[in-house]
């Protein structure tokens, strides 16, 4: 079996990375920066950062990274992502050429892991079809909105699932009714699990297509008012019962806290901007620095709803 020995820090690579590039139509990208890819604009270098064209290229990057012991991180959007600056090792696949599409029935849609949630909003508002308008200006795809059961202004995406399409690390597609799902705040059993977010199922309502559209524009006037326009990852921490996260935090007094340079936004509490040459330790740094002063004012402990992958602490494996 080939494998990735970690020799004096350094990856020995071996025969799989040939195999990859043997399956894939698209060549991978080798040590490629990740603050290329995520809306922090901050991470280390991606071993290989693939395309697959096809979801059979797709199952066979999987069979033989599960052959040769090989990580897998599943990347949407690059939203609500901090990458360490040590990188990510293993394999780094981006699914926007299998995973982009959508196709409405009635009052239905299926739609792929990788199609922005902004995009599927929109072409639900233009046919006549409600539920999707809370969505409006959340970054990301609507594969990481299932894995993190995105919400807002009182409703969550689990609300609206079907079902949802996964493929597991043998390379299996497997369909999910909404019975065989759980979800909660922040959460899905998308995270327990060895499976990648395929599609979904979403259902819709029917309404008028003005009115939708006029409830997604207050939403994004609002949003453009309150977030930060400089490169962040979104919100920081979940919100604790009782209190929003951003103003426990501002009450703190950790608003236009600097480490490097990556600050606490002044426009938002529970945003961590990149002020355009802040690094993931940076960002860390902030993080403790918040939690601290939230626990000792509060005593609250402010849990991360960010993901951080990379270095010796990989969070990888799963979408």
């Amino acid at each position: 079996m080939c494998k990735v020995l970690n020799l004096s820090s350094e990856w020995i690579k071996v025969d799989w990375k040939k195999r990859v590039h043997n399956i894939l139509s698209r060549p991978p990208l080798e040590n490629e920066p990740m603050s290329l890819h995520t809306s922090l604009r901050i991470g280390g270098p991606a071993e290989l950062l693939i395309y697959p064209q096809s979801l059979e290229e797709l199952k066979d990057v999987f069979r033989t990274a599960r052959l040769d012991d090989i990580p897998i991180f599943v990347l949407g959007q690059g939203t609500n992502l901090l990458v360490r600056d040590e990188g990510i090792r293993g394999i780094v696949v981006n699914l926007s050429y299998v995973c982009s599409d959508c196709r409405f029935m009635n009052d239905t849609v299926r739609a792929g892991a990788a199609l922005p949630l902004s995009k599927l909003a929109r072409e639900a508002a233009d046919k006549g079809l409600d539920g999707l308008v809370f969505t409006t200006g959340i970054p990301g795809s609507l594969g990481g909105a299932l894995y993190m059961n995105a919400g807002a202004y009182g409703s969550t995406i689990s609300e609206l699932v079907s079902e949802v399409g996964v493929l597991d690390y043998d390379g299996r597609y497997q369909l999910r009714s909404r019975e065989e799902l759980d979800f909660s705040y922040r959460w899905s059993n998308f995270q327990s699990e060895d499976v990648v977010i395929i599609d979904g199922v979403l259902d819709l309502q029917p309404g008028d297509k003005e009115e939708i559209i006029t409830r997604m524009r207050a939403i994004q006037d609002e949003r453009r008012f309150k977030h930060p326009l400089l490169p962040s990852a979104g919100s920081v921490f979940r919100n604790p019962p009782g209190r929003p996260a951003g103003k426990l935090i501002e009450e703190a007094g950790c608003k236009g806290m600097l480490a490097g340079g990556a600050e606490v936004s002044l426009q938002h509490g529970n945003f961590i901007v990149n002020k355009g040459n802040a690094t993931a330790d940076d960002f860390l740094t902030l993080v403790d620095l918040i939690r601290e002063k939230v626990k000792n004012i509060f005593g609250v402990e402010l849990e991360l709803e960010i993901r951080i992958i990379g270095g010796n602490g990989s969070e990888q494996g799963r979408r």
